[in-house]
């Protein structure tokens, strides 16, 4: 009589695990019974990946050319990296750069570097990538993006996470599917933290020409790449959100409730926002988070919205977090982390 096998639980292969979102995936995958190998680099700060992550130090993206393969022993590593995956989960990229060159480097090239290794470490089971709704591009006011709509990026970042998309989309001996979230916010996050600063002091501040948009909780978000990751249903493109979509009142709404306040809110128009661009120069701009060149592209638009009822009707997917709860538990984590 042969003895029975022991239990191995599958291995997720996952790239920007010490980033916000890619520590709550870490933290679900870990959660739900998963292996979890990590590519980190060497100047990462680990504190967010949870116990029990294997942390190996990977060049996801390239140093030189973005068409090419630095070396053959960087192609064997990051074949290494993803050898006996059930899931590979690229989450790695730059959301901030000072050219499209830089974007496509961190999010492009590493998409297809990936997707290579995992074709020549014969991955059986799935390969997602997490994009951003910035690759579909704006929606119209009560209009939100669909999957099934054209790519219409309208910044360098979403240029090249559509351009990351379509390398996913050409056709691998793996399932694949893509990830598509709009604005995160949460525990670990740093883009809404100028948010809960000023309202700490009773403002909340409207930039540009913005009046409607998508937001989820980064740890739904999480959940939702992982359910695409081990569901073998999951094909395509999917949008993920809570819900809703949210102007500035309900974000002033919401906000005020978690800090147990009114406040009020400012506007920053878009040509004023323009006219202070021009005058800092287009270097110091670029480093500036309301000033730099793909941020004005955002708050140029009037909406930036998505409708995930694709993720909820196929996969049964739904959010644990609404914008109040959310801010609720994000405030309590920058107030215990001394963020405020």
């Amino acid at each position: 009589m042969t003895e029975p096998q022991p239990f191995r639980a599958p291995l997720a292969a996952l790239t920007g695990a010490t980033g916000f979102l890619g520590s709550h995936i870490a933290d679900v995958l870990i959660a739900q019974g998963w292996r979890v190998r990590a590519a980190v680099r060497p100047t990462s700060d680990r504190s967010w990946l949870p116990n029990g992550v294997t942390v190996v130090e990977v060049p996801i993206a390239p140093e030189g050319d973005i068409d090419a393969w630095t070396s053959p022993e960087e192609r064997r590593t990051l074949t290494d990296f993803v050898r006996g995956a059930s899931a590979v989960i690229h989450c790695a990229g730059a959301v901030r750069a000072e050219s499209l060159g830089e974007y496509r480097r961190a999010n492009t090239a590493s998409t297809w570097r990936l997707l290579n290794a995992a074709r020549d470490a014969r991955l059986r089971g799935s390969f997602v990538l997490i994009s951003s709704l910035a690759a579909a591009g704006p929606s119209a006011i009560d209009r939100p993006r669909l999957e099934t709509g054209p790519r219409r990026p309208v910044t360098d970042y979403g240029r090249s996470k559509a351009e990351a998309e379509a390398l996913v989309e050409q056709g691998w001996p793996f399932r694949t599917a893509i990830l598509r979230p709009p604005a995160l916010y949460g525990p670990r996050d740093e883009a809404f933290l100028p948010l809960f600063k000023a309202a700490r002091r009773g403002l909340t501040i409207r930039i540009g020409n913005l009046r409607e948009v998508s937001l989820v909780d980064g740890r739904d978000a999480a959940e939702a790449a992982v359910l695409l990751a081990a569901d073998d249903r999951a094909r395509g493109i999917y949008f993920v959100d809570d819900g809703a979509d949210y102007d500035f009142a309900d974000l002033a709404e919401a906000v005020g409730e978690a800090w147990n306040r009114k406040v009020r809110t400012l506007s920053l128009p878009q040509p004023l926002l323009e006219i202070a661009a021009k005058l800092v120069g287009r270097r110091r701009a670029s480093r500036l988070p309301l000033l730099a060149a793909d941020r004005l592209r955002d708050t140029a638009q009037e909406a930036w919205t998505c409708d995930g009822s694709r993720l909820r009707d196929q996969l049964g997917f739904e959010a644990e977090h609404d914008l109040f709860s959310g801010f609720i538990d994000t405030l309590a984590w920058y107030r215990r982390e001394g963020w405020l």
